[in-house]
């Protein structure tokens, strides 16, 4: 049995986040570099991504990779380098993701293509590439951070809905797919949390804090996950 017999003692254990250098991503870095695993994080933007390894380094190790979600073979190349410094790939945390609010006729093409891109195509090239060696491995958690606005719809947001319904749809797929190889997929929709994306999009950094959904997180790929694989984790509250 790959667990630790506690339940939060990931000692060892390779993690890799996307979308790692700040909010939601950070929080979980540092809640699974406290429980003793080894994280790999990746973000296109090199200078937040490099600050955030500098000040989760007190907690642990921690592998910074720059990387483009809508481009494979920069997510491959972020896999791969992960696996050769850790040796395994055991949690993959799917959390990188963009938004846009305003009316849907508005909306400017080059904005629902990255939408799309990072919050959709971004979960499944991730995945893909790291589903190899989880296969080999027999074991593995894959956690998708959807959104409350990928179970209900939201004026304002309309390509962002899609593409986190679209996550809920590959969680609960792909989970039925690898579940007999010992691979367990889980989706968490957050509701609003006091991220700068969320800043960005309503003009206030109001909501859950990102600590709290980290911890949520870490739940999930715990032993005793407290939903079944292919369910999504709704945190409200």
């Amino acid at each position: 049995m790959w667990f630790k017999k506690n339940r939060n003692d990931f000692t060892d254990q390779g993690v890799l986040i996307t979308g790692g250098s700040r909010g939601i991503g950070f929080a979980t870095a540092q809640a699974f570099l406290e429980k003793g695993a080894r994280v790999a994080l990746c973000s296109l933007n090199t200078d937040r991504l490099f600050k955030a390894q500098q000040q989760l380094r007190q907690w642990g190790e921690v592998e910074a990779i720059p990387a483009d979600m809508r481009d494979f073979h920069q997510v491959q190349q972020f896999v791969n380098q992960a696996q050769v410094r850790f040796g395994r790939i055991d949690i993959l945390v799917n959390n990188a993701g963009y938004a846009w609010s305003g009316d849907f006729i508005e909306e400017a093409i080059e904005s629902i293509d990255k939408t799309l891109d990072v919050n959709l195509k971004g979960v499944l090239y991730a995945t893909h590439a790291v589903l190899p060696f989880m296969v080999e491995q027999k074991h593995g958690t894959i956690i998708n951070v959807s959104s409350g606005a990928g179970l209900s719809g939201f004026a304002g947001l309309v390509s962002y809905c899609a593409s986190k319904f679209g996550v809920v749809g590959f969680t609960e797929s792909l989970a039925q797919e690898v579940d007999l190889q010992g691979i367990r997929v889980f989706g968490i929709c957050p509701g609003r949390v006091a991220t700068d994306m969320q800043e960005a999009v309503s003009g206030q950094k109001i909501g859950l804090p990102p600590e709290k959904v980290g911890q949520k997180i870490l739940q999930l790929a715990g032993h005793h996950p407290p939903i079944s694989t292919g369910k999504c984790l709704v945190v409200s509250s």
